[in-house]
């Protein structure tokens, strides 16, 4: 879609599982405009400066473990202790919960697609014209299933700018077409390939594997950026990184390098 050229653009952050005490919660697909947890450690603040007069808008992700790959905190708790085991070779994928949960990413998607209807329902009701929105996304783990569902809502109504997916989980269970998009970037771990780290230092919350198509992206348009390779190995593993507390490489990608965004870039 390409509309008019829009005058309101929103900055649209999209959490994931918030933790196991809140495990027995489900999203209410509310819109927040500003984040209502503290799920996102400042991350959010370093975006929205990239984004100068960008209004950021936030919506809750979370849904219980069950609707990930590892289904059960049983599931979780095995895999983490197995992950200790720096000498299991980082080709023991067995490791890690990778099996896919099509039933909880599709979810996960119905969810963001009643929250996508609500963003509509916010503009029409404040008389922003939809053909007048862009849409920029950033989303997290279990927020990506939500996004997704959040752009099928959306998709022939607005038009979009950059998708940022940050450690996705369930990662290859669905895709959508990026050429809406601007930009599309995922970052995370290399769990995948043969230069990926040992299984100790892998995020075991969600394995990361790509997103579909996002490897038929043209460079400069998108693709995977990987935790740097001479990161400190303290600052890697099974919850490490996946937890945006430990993102803080995320800041390191300068101006220049592959992943970089900005308004305007």
């Amino acid at each position: 879609m390409n509309p008019t050229k829009p005058s309101n653009r929103y900055l649209i952050f999209i959490n994931g599982n918030r933790g196991p005490k809140a495990n027995h919660e489900t999203t209410d697909n509310r819109l927040h405009e500003k984040d209502p947890t503290g799920y996102w450690y400042q991350i959010d603040d370093t975006i929205i400066q990239r984004f100068p007069g960008v209004k950021p808008l936030y919506f809750d992700g979370h849904h219980s473990i069950s609707s990930s790959q590892h289904r059960t905190n049983v599931n979780f708790a095995k895999s983490y202790l197995l992950s200790r085991f720096c000498f299991i070779s980082k080709r023991s994928r067995w490791v890690l919960n990778k099996r896919p949960n099509p039933e909880g990413f599709q979810l996960r998607v119905d969810h963001g697609h009643i929250a996508g209807e609500n963003l509509i329902h916010y503009f029409t009701t404040n008389g922003i014209p939809l053909d007048q929105v862009k849409i920029d996304i950033v989303c997290h783990s279990m927020g990506y299933a939500y996004a997704l569902g959040m752009f099928d809502a959306l998709k022939s109504k607005v038009s979009f700018g950059k998708l940022l997916i940050l450690s996705p989980e369930n990662a290859s269970a669905q895709g959508r077409d990026w050429s809406y998009f601007e930009e599309v970037w995922q970052y995370g771990a290399r769990a995948d390939d043969k230069e990926s780290d040992p299984i100790c230092y892998q995020d075991g919350i969600a394995a990361q594997v790509a997103v579909p198509g996002i490897d038929q992206l043209p460079t400069t348009k998108g693709g995977r950026i990987y935790i740097p390779s001479n990161w400190p190995k303290k600052q890697k593993g099974f919850i490490k990184s996946h937890h945006l507390f430990y993102y803080q490489w995320f800041h390191e990608i300068k101006l220049g390098d592959r992943g970089y965004f900005q308004l305007g870039q």
